[in-house]
């Protein structure tokens, strides 16, 4: 159980982070202060302003911990109430930390309204910087600087006038980040992004190759025209309901926030959790003089069997990877891949219209994310990250025309090394596309694409497999992560990418090795023996 707190009719907006000894001295003056800037805040505003004041005396442990996780995660704004006390208070450190994660993943530095009480050494001029993070962080802020006052009755017009001038201030804080989370989960005007092929770019090698995907029916069914395609190794029947899309657009507002509230959680588990291998990586990329001449896109399989542990890890690692690479400035994009639908969508139901002709190829409608894009920064494409934890997001998964879509985006970019990360859980799987044709079409379709690629040489291409070998489709530029806590090897993994060191995965927990080639399991064994409520 958690402690009780003071009772609230309403969702705290507001979380007063303070040492209750320093309360306690003065008579219960800080929470006072409290009160009267609630009030204050409500008749300017005409809006309740609750603000969450802890009263009970919680020592350190996993209660505390469950209040952390359970009550500031939730509420927008930290008051601290800023004393020499505060520096030493585990509990205020936290909570100051755990906004300062909030504030980063929001790309805002309005959430923390800071109440200087005391005069503290840490916040004078002479106290060395980078000796104590929460100092550093308060000097760079406008703080309401109370230390004048603090004997002084609060119901004096001078401090009736301070309260109200604090009041001001969160008032425009709270409307100015209103505005700053509609823009960030509002829905684009246009839904959908046309997707277009890839151009082809030199000859190929390969007979019957193309990495241009033919369609063998637009807006008519032409039964000629699929004859036709029946002599190219690897067709789709309709491109028409395919699609590229911004995931928040799938999201309703409410629900991304959730979720990013949900993830951003994760994120301070994780990078307080991790801190030396993040640590390690920033040191490691930051020693490489021509980082910003290189590109990275990471290519993630959003399929179905990445539901669960798998899922949430890759969402709470690439959001991490995402932040260390734009703060060693590397270009980078993260995108996904999957379907519109199982066993289908409309391109099956378009299929079955026409009489459902034989081989008909690539039998699903393909559903691209785009989770960061060059141009955006981190903290704009959090929101994104977050989608990857939505129910029902993870469905089918064909790999090659993905990777032939992620190749024509990198190309465009001006970088001496374009990388590209593949990021999987074993083998492409769509039922409806194998079920009507030659079982292996996806597989081979892959591994000819991954070939074709190399032969380019104009990208370098690695795979990374959770929890299963795909050596198969990416040679010996690949590896196998964990298939649990597998965080800081993709993170290793990435590292290890852009530096072209393998020895540097050991230091990130060391993957482990791959198995023998037709050794490894399968995607579809594991998909085709798992019950699939979803299917």
């Amino acid at each position: 159980m958690l402690p009780s707190r003071q009772t609230m009719t309403k969702q705290p907006i507001a979380f007063l982070s303070y040492v209750r000894s320093d309360d306690d001295h003065d008579s219960g003056r800080i929470t006072e202060l409290r009160q009267r800037l609630e009030g204050e805040v409500k008749i300017q505003t005409g809006e309740d302003f609750p603000i969450f004041q802890d009263r009970n005396d919680i020592k350190w442990g996993q209660v505390w911990k469950e209040r952390i996780e359970t009550t500031i995660l939730d509420i927008t704004f930290l008051i601290p109430i800023v004393t020499p006390t505060y520096f030493r208070s585990e509990m205020c450190r936290k909570e100051f930390e755990t906004f300062l994660i909030r504030e980063n993943a929001l790309g805002e530095d309005r959430l923390i309204l800071p109440i200087y009480y005391v005069q503290a050494k840490q916040l004078e001029a002479g106290f060395p910087g980078g000796t104590d993070a929460i100092a550093d962080v308060l000097k760079t802020r406008n703080w309401a600087d109370w230390r004048q006052y603090r004997f002084d009755p609060l119901s004096t017009p001078e401090l009736k006038k301070a309260i109200a001038g604090m009041a001001s201030t969160i008032g425009m804080a709270m409307d100015e980040l209103r505005e700053v989370l509609r823009v960030a989960t509002a829905k684009p005007t246009t839904e959908r992004i046309p997707l277009s092929p890839p151009s082809p770019l030199s000859e190929i090698e390969m007979a019957g190759y193309s990495p241009v995907i033919e369609s063998a029916r637009g807006q008519k069914h032409e039964p000629s025209r699929l004859i036709e395609l029946r002599s190219v190794n690897y067709f789709a029947y309709t491109t028409i309901f395919d699609e590229v899309i911004v995931p928040t657009t799938i999201s309703e507002p409410s629900d991304t926030l959730k979720l990013q509230s949900l993830l951003v959680r994760r994120l301070g588990i994780s990078q307080k959790s991790h801190d030396s291998a993040i640590k390690l990586a920033e040191d490691l990329l930051g020693a490489m003089p021509d980082r910003t001449k290189i590109a990275v896109t990471i290519l993630i399989d959003n399929s179905g069997s990445m539901r669960g542990n798998k899922i949430n890890t890759v969402a709470t690692w690439i959001s991490i990877v995402s932040n260390v690479l734009q703060k060693m400035e590397i270009p980078h994009e993260i995108l996904g891949f999957t379907t519109r639908a199982w066993k289908g969508g409309q391109s099956r139901e378009l299929w079955f219209m026409d009489g459902k002709p034989q081989s008909p190829g690539r039998l699903n409608d393909v559903r691209y994310l785009l989770y960061k894009e060059y141009r955006n920064s981190f903290q704009e494409s959090l929101p994104n990250f977050a989608i990857m934890l939505r129910e029902g997001l993870l469905k089918e998964n064909i790999d090659g025309e993905a990777l032939l879509w992620a190749r024509s985006r990198i190309l465009k970019q001006a970088a001496d090394r374009k990388i590209v990360l593949v990021l999987s859980d074993g083998a492409p799987v769509d039922d409806s596309t194998l079920s009507e044709n030659d079982p292996r079409i996806l597989h081979d379709h892959l591994v000819a694409t991954t070939k074709w690629i190399r032969d380019q040489e104009d990208i370098e291409l690695l795979g990374a497999g959770i929890g299963h070998d795909v050596s198969r489709y990416y040679g010996r530029a690949s590896f196998t992560l964990g298939e649990d806590g597998f965080g800081t090897q993709l993170l290793g993994a990435v590292v290890r990418a852009i530096t072209r060191d393998d020895t540097l995965a050991a230091r990130f927990d060391p993957p482990t090795p791959n198995p023998p080639k037709g050794k490894g399991p399968t995607k579809r064994a594991t998909r085709m023996t798992k019950a699939d409520p979803l299917k």
